[in-house]
């Protein structure tokens, strides 16, 4: 396992290699997502596999990591989108496959999560290490995620909270789009 931190481009090239084909997967598009994991991931987190998947008509790179899945799309002109599911967060894993592809489905007691087209011989490995990787989670003495950065659920809950505060008069416009954006940027 290399040190995400401090590793090269090549060194991050071999290691996207190494992790899809864990699953069985040739991750179709998304080598320029993993290119910031090193940026995202904490410091005592590491990727576990990746995979790629159709998710709201975006291609993303699914990582699966010892704490959550991040879901990653670098688009052209929108930057780079980020989604998190924590592993301690997910109730349940499922797959189902067809003649080439397959669909991973993610569910939170909140929200499904369809990754639709992921290559067919991925789709059993990818929930498998999923479902391992929450096993592993709930082993461990303190099962709660130590990583820093906020789940989607977090996030959102935290621009509701704001809004609210916003729409009774506590915050101003610009007050609200300073802390907005300190949210945004976590």
């Amino acid at each position: 396992m290399i040190n995400f931190k401090t590793a090269t481009n090549e060194e991050l090239k071999i290691e996207y290699k190494r992790l899809a084909k864990l699953v069985g997967d040739m991750p179709f598009g998304t080598k320029k997502e993993f290119y910031h994991l090193p940026d995202i991931l904490a410091d005592d987190e590491y990727p576990l596999a990746v995979a790629s998947g159709l998710m709201g008509g975006n291609t993303w790179l699914i990582t699966l990591t010892n704490y959550r899945i991040i879901f990653l799309d670098k688009g052209l002109v929108n930057g780079l989108k980020q989604v998190t599911l924590d592993l301690a967060s997910i109730v349940s894993v499922g797959g189902r496959t067809r003649m080439m592809t397959g669909n991973v489905t993610l569910s939170t007691a909140d929200q499904n999560y369809m990754i639709e087209n992921v290559m067919k011989g991925a789709v059993t490995p990818f929930t498998n290490m999923v479902n391992t990787a929450r096993e592993n989670l709930h082993r461990q003495p303190n099962a709660t995620r130590t990583c820093n950065a906020p789940s989607s659920h977090d996030v959102i809950t935290q621009l509701e909270k704001l809004a609210s505060l916003k729409e009774r008069g506590i915050l101003n416009d610009q007050e609200f789009s300073a802390q907005k954006e300190k949210i945004l940027a976590m």
